[in-house]
């Protein structure tokens, strides 16, 4: 893996440990977002892999080009 992938792919899991976090623990979330309920476990740990299976397949399109 070229140094950018390796970069893509580590923006890539600190956003999904973000979207984990924000679907999760509503009290993270800015205020306007705040009434609305935590999502299940579940839930958020399949919208944490999305974001990260994103990255990923970013990191491998790149190293295509």
């Amino acid at each position: 893996m070229s140094p950018p992938q390796i970069l893509i792919v580590c923006v890539g899991v600190v956003a999904s440990l973000t979207t984990f976090g924000l679907m999760r623990y509503p009290h993270l979330r800015r205020a306007q977002y705040r009434r609305y309920g935590a999502f299940s476990l579940i839930m958020s740990a399949l919208g944490a892999a999305g974001v990260f299976l994103l990255t990923v397949l970013m990191a491998l399109a790149q190293g295509a080009s």
